[in-house]
């Protein structure tokens, strides 16, 4: 039941011009950026070799591109799941759901994967065009393919975080703003104060940076997977209450 409600939800939204935009907005804004950054790396080449440092195609033009591919899904993955219960809870859809023979946690499951499945094409193709840059310069390609990896992981947890406030608020626009407003806090949360301070720990990008750096640590795969998890049972639990079983 899961994999036919993530499917439903897939197809659903690649049959919306919103997938398509993103889509094509995607290969174009991560296409400009890397030729940018290629173009400047090419300008810059010759006085790194003279000067012998160790800065390579890979920390000037790949690492930055995929930062901001990161940026890119910061937005999009919110687009893409707002209305994945808000729009239905509006539309009266969503009673179909409360009144079908299925567990909370299957719909919010389903839900989940299948904005994450309709986030992979916009992911992969990007990555794909970030790939042709190797025909050019020399790319680190173990550094690559954990990186590519760390942004897969990410576009899953933005779907569960953003599934999250779809199910807790009535309006797409609303689940859109809250996810948006959630996502940039965490961001942003690792410059407010002192490094040691206890709240680093929830911050987003300290555990993303090593990730597209090349560096695969334990606490990071806990973090994605401890607060996605969270972000899943909440959501089954607000279904749940829906449904007047708690």
């Amino acid at each position: 039941m899961i994999l036919i409600i993530a499917r439903h939800q897939w197809l659903h939204l690649r049959a919306g011009l919103l997938w398509w935009l993103l889509l094509g907005l995607g290969q174009l804004l991560i296409a400009w950026l890397a030729f940018a950054q290629f173009e400047t790396f090419a300008e810059i080449a010759p006085q790194l070799k003279a000067a012998g440092s160790n800065l390579g195609a890979t920390g000037l033009v790949v690492v930055p591109t995929l930062n901001s591919l990161v940026l890119f899904l910061l937005v999009a993955v919110p687009l893409l799941a707002m209305g994945s219960l808000a729009s239905e809870s509006r539309s009266g859809r969503l009673e179909a759901w409360l009144t079908a023979p299925v567990h909370a946690y299957q719909v919010i499951l389903g839900k989940a994967l299948g904005v994450w499945l309709a986030s992979l094409p916009i992911l992969l193709t990007t990555l794909a065009t970030v790939a042709l840059l190797g025909l050019g310069i020399t790319v680190d390609l173990r550094l690559f393919a954990l990186a590519a990896t760390g942004l897969v992981v990410l576009a899953l947890w933005l779907s569960c975080v953003c599934l999250l406030f779809s199910t807790m608020l009535d309006h797409p626009a609303a689940a859109l703003a809250a996810s948006l407003g959630t996502l940039v806090f965490l961001w942003l949360l690792d410059s407010f104060g002192a490094a040691d301070a206890a709240w680093q720990q929830a911050a987003l990008l300290p555990h993303v940076r090593p990730w597209l750096g090349g560096l695969l640590r334990s606490q990071d795969v806990v973090y994605f997977v401890a607060t996605g998890m969270a972000a899943l049972l909440f959501a089954s639990y607000l279904l749940d209450r829906r449904r007047g079983m708690l």
